[in-house]
């Protein structure tokens, strides 16, 4: 039995793996995520339009994937960003983007499909989106409920 649960356990850990994906910078994803808008290849800054550096930032840690990088909150034309620098995670075959209050996905919101894994982008956050409470940048692997790594906004 014991022999069972790790060769299943194996088998999710794995499965969620897949070669990666390469998009082109200045090029939308073409697909409507549930919620939120990502653009790919978009520059990252580190001030907004009125010239004020941005709030909440973090650093990513891998978890069941190496995951790396930093990600901001950026406030323009009074819309919330969150900025990629420098991410890099493990290629998978449904990856997300979600906002939470915890690792464990209490009261997350998605923000949208993860289209680059690696590189300097920006995704839109939705207007629902609080990342004053939602502290927890997750990517999350939603078709084997795999928790890729996360960054914890401060």
């Amino acid at each position: 039995m014991k022999t069972l649960l790790f060769f299943l356990l194996l088998g999710l850990l794995v499965s969620c793996t897949t070669t990666e994906e390469t998009v082109s910078p200045g090029v939308t994803t073409g697909t409507t995520p549930v919620s939120g808008t990502a653009t790919v290849g978009t520059p990252a800054s580190s001030t907004t339009t009125t010239g004020q550096a941005g709030g909440l930032q973090g650093m990513f840690m891998s978890n069941v994937h190496p995951t790396s990088g930093t990600v901001s909150v950026q406030t323009a034309n009074g819309k919330q960003t969150l900025v990629f620098t420098n991410f890099r995670t493990d290629g998978g075959p449904d990856l997300r983007i979600y906002l939470a209050e915890n690792t464990g996905l209490r009261n997350f919101i998605e923000v949208s499909r993860l289209t680059s894994t690696s590189g300097t982008f920006s995704v839109e956050l939705p207007a629902t989106a609080d990342p004053a409470r939602q502290r927890f940048v997750i990517i999350w692997c939603k078709a084997f409920s795999v928790l890729f790594g996360n960054a914890e906004l401060k």
